[in-house]
């Protein structure tokens, strides 16, 4: 399992959770005025039309780093991209344990209801300790604040998995 193949497929678990989707499209909830962004009473992403849900999609969770944009809206992101790679030390050479960042941004709008920690929980739900991808289960690295544009605060989480050597 080569690189590519590991990024896009932490990728797909991220972008076909309905969930997740709702944390980082939907605004907060402000006094009773709009419900949470995971009440039932708002429209599933995932039932929309496809090319509307992937306007949403590509507009919240890209595979690259993309934040000229973030200045003009206020809005919620996610970053994945590819971390360390580092080959296997217990004699394997076919085997190398590859990283992957998952970068969070929230504006600071939607700091009233934590979203920043409510969006890592929900990723942390989806990855850890299951076989998305690679050889064996996702593995939590660690997690960090991160730099983030003005008026938004970001934190990154770095997963580990197994992977073979191409």
């Amino acid at each position: 399992m080569g690189m590519k193949q590991t990024i896009d497929d932490m990728y797909d678990c991220l972008v076909k959770d309905e969930s997740l989707l709702r944390l980082v499209y939907y605004p907060p909830e402000k006094h009773g005025v709009s419900p949470d962004p995971l009440d039932p009473s708002l429209k599933d992403i995932l039932s929309r039309d496809i090319s509307e849900r992937w306007d949403i999609i590509d507009k919240h969770i890209l595979l690259s780093s993309k934040s000229s944009d973030l200045v003009e809206e206020n809005i919620c992101r996610i970053y994945v991209h590819l971390g360390n790679r580092v080959p296997n030390t217990n004699g394997s050479f076919k085997v190398a344990t590859q990283e992957v960042h998952i970068d969070i941004l929230t504006h600071e709008s939607y700091e009233y209801d934590s979203r920043i920690a409510r969006i890592c929980d929900r990723i942390n739900e989806l990855l850890i300790h299951n076989r998305i991808t690679g050889l064996g289960m996702v593995e939590y690295v660690r997690g960090l604040p991160h730099p983030a544009p003005q008026t938004y605060s970001g934190y990154r989480q770095t997963y580990k998995v197994g992977n073979t050597k191409k």
